[in-house]
């Protein structure tokens, strides 16, 4: 994450001013948005469209007013920001991640192939998507895991989702990795498939053949 010296570099650099400058306005920034890089960004753009962050071409800078900044968001209603940021994503971006959100806040990369599988899940690479994600910052890649760069978006995501097409997710997610694991080659996948297919269940009334698929 940011600190407050690392997003006063980052206005300095970006509003062409010195870090003197931009020092107060990086301390908000950084209450607001907690350090989290992508936050940091939607909020920048969020301050820019609502004109609170302007080009002054009088004083031939860039000026603000950290009084009308500071009330303009605190960091418990970042879920508002996201919801905005997350409706304007490319369909297949939005998609995977959606996926992903119902997996929890961190997958592995071999789950992500287990359901890449025959492109069965979804008619495009998860993982090329994934790594969207990363690039704008959504989520973050670390060895073989995938996670999102704040519980915050997890949960936003998993959220946004109707309940009863969260709930097919869930079920096609379990049934796709049922049929790409082996409980003796791969438990792990496994128990993802089991956790997956048990979360369909809850409160669902099965029919007589997905009980006996789920027997």
């Amino acid at each position: 994450e940011l600190d407050q010296n690392d997003i006063s570099k980052l206005l300095s650099s970006a509003l062409c001013l010195p870090m003197r400058y931009t020092h107060e306005l990086a301390g908000l920034v950084h209450n607001k948005t907690r350090g989290n890089p992508f936050f940091v960004i939607q909020f920048l753009r969020s301050i820019i469209q609502n004109k609170m962050l302007s080009y002054s071409v009088q004083l031939c800078r860039w000026e603000w007013d950290c009084d009308v900044l500071d009330m303009q968001m605190i960091s418990d209603e970042v879920a508002e920001l996201l919801t905005t940021t997350f409706s304007q994503l490319p369909s297949a971006l939005t998609k995977t991640l959606n996926i992903a959100s119902c997996l929890g806040y961190q997958v592995e990369e071999s789950t992500i192939m287990a359901l890449n599988s025959m492109n069965e899940v979804l008619p495009f690479n998860m993982q090329e998507e994934l790594q969207q994600a990363v690039t704008e910052g959504i989520m973050e890649k670390a060895g073989p895991i995938y996670q999102f760069t704040h519980g915050i978006i997890q949960q936003t995501i998993y959220k946004l989702l109707p309940t009863d097409y969260c709930k097919q997710l869930h079920k096609i997610i379990g049934m796709q990795l049922l049929r790409q694991s082996d409980p003796a080659d791969n438990a792990s996948i496994h128990l993802i498939a089991v956790d997956q297919i048990n979360i369909y269940c809850k409160g669902t009334h099965l029919s007589d053949e997905e009980r006996s698929q789920f027997a």
